[in-house]
């Protein structure tokens, strides 16, 4: 039901008028009889759109809206294909399928395919940089770094959540003496990172910020800054508290207004919003039920789906519900472990690397939502990378468990 709503719409413009004006801008040109030259602006990365040029012939009309799903569906089942070749660096390949059917299961897997949104680009090639990355810290071969550097830079420009990651990873290769062997191939990563950001982030500089221009970041860290995404903690207003801020717009104009009111708001109630920052936010960013959306799988509206005719694919989302705040928690556990504790997950040197690599891609999310907005949604890209952690930490658990368990037959059997 009309698929093409606010971002989604915003996408959709951005193609068009690249293809038709060669301006980047997210005018609704599209939709009027006779439009003229739109204005050029740099509110959203240019991944996706690119993405969407290469299936528009003329108007995005429903011929466009299916080769874009087609694509995007063939892109959810490769993800899941990568998932394993993931998991497999770090699991055996019978719990390696673990993590990938889990992929396959979830319903928000499933459903971002039909919508004209960035998740299901933007999925694919984080899992995928991830993985190139964890093959060229095993190989040390020069080209898979620049490889993996050149993935995840697409992985980026699609959406820039990580889009700092890289460079403040190559920093810390300077201040901890035992990683400075990866100072060099890591700079080749960023360099090739650098080469693909730098035109975008010089043009995003060449378009003065405004009204119909805002800064990104800002408008995370603002939309991010009410407790329960609520105004004053009015529900009424939840999900979208910036309607009723009468400060609204001197907020968003300056980073000098941002700190002034919210900088004032926080002084005032300086516990609660270490609450919200600290717990509601990560809590907030891996829930599974959405907010300002269709439902908890649904992020527009949709008039037909097997999740609501079909009793299998009901029973798949029920499972899912169930299991979904034990993986996460799994999943937090798996990455904090492979950090702190490494020789608790029974790990080899290689696959210790491989899911440290993964542990610190979930957990930079999690940091980067806490100071932004953190929206469940964005989170549905990381998940996979959570499953593989999770089924490393319940292994580790089991084993842990196993180990405990025979120590006290043990113990029992020398008392006796």
């Amino acid at each position: 039901m009309a698929p093409a709503r606010p971002d989604a719409a915003s996408y959709v413009s951005y193609a068009y008028n690249l293809r038709t004006f060669s301006v980047y801008s997210r005018a609704h040109t599209w939709l009027e009889k006779a439009p003229g030259i739109p204005a050029a602006d740099a509110v959203s990365t240019p991944g996706y759109p690119l993405f969407l040029t290469a299936f528009m012939r003329d108007k995005p009309d429903l011929g466009f809206m299916y080769r874009v799903v087609t694509a995007q569906a063939i892109l959810g089942v490769l993800t899941t294909l990568l998932v394993f070749l993931l998991a497999r660096m770090v699991l055996t390949p019978p719990l390696a399928c673990v993590p990938a059917l889990l992929t396959a299961l979830t319903p928000q897997m499933e459903t971002i395919s039909t919508y004209l949104l960035t998740e299901s680009l933007f999925t694919a090639l984080l899992v995928l940089s991830t993985l190139l990355f964890a093959a060229a810290i095993r190989s040390r071969r020069p080209w898979q770094w620049a490889l993996a550097g050149t993935v995840f830079a697409l992985c980026c420009l699609v959406r820039p959540t990580l889009q700092l990651l890289l460079p403040l990873t190559l920093v810390l290769m300077f201040l901890v003496k035992g990683w400075r062997r990866l100072i060099r191939p890591v700079a080749l990563a960023t360099a090739c990172w650098v080469v693909l950001l730098l035109p975008w982030f010089a043009y995003k500089e060449s378009i003065p910020t405004s009204q119909e221009n805002p800064n990104l970041l800002r408008a995370s860290l603002y939309h991010g800054s009410f407790p329960d995404f609520m105004y004053e903690g009015q529900k009424l207003n939840f999900g979208y508290p910036y309607r009723d801020d009468p400060h609204a717009a001197e907020i968003m104009a300056s980073y000098a207004g941002l700190e002034k009111w919210v900088g004032a708001r926080v002084r005032a109630e300086p516990l609660h919003y270490l609450q919200w920052y600290l717990i509601g936010k990560p809590r907030y960013f891996l829930s599974w039920y959405p907010v300002a959306a269709a439902s908890d799988i649904f992020i527009y509206p949709v008039d037909a789906s097997p999740f609501i005719s079909r009793p299998s694919f009901q029973l798949m989302h029920a499972l899912m519900v169930g299991l979904h705040w034990p993986l996460m928690l799994f999943g937090i556990g798996g990455a904090l472990l492979s950090w702190v504790r490494p020789q608790s997950l029974g790990l080899s040197t290689g696959a210790l690397g491989t899911a440290r690599l993964t542990g610190l891609m979930f957990l930079s999310a999690i940091l980067l939502h806490m100071i932004g907005a953190p929206f469940p949604r964005y989170s549905i890209p990381f998940r996979p990378l959570a499953f593989i952690l999770a089924v490393a930490a319940a292994v580790a658990a089991t084993r842990t468990a196993n180990a405990l368990r025979g120590e006290a037959v043990r113990r029992a059997a020398a008392r006796a």
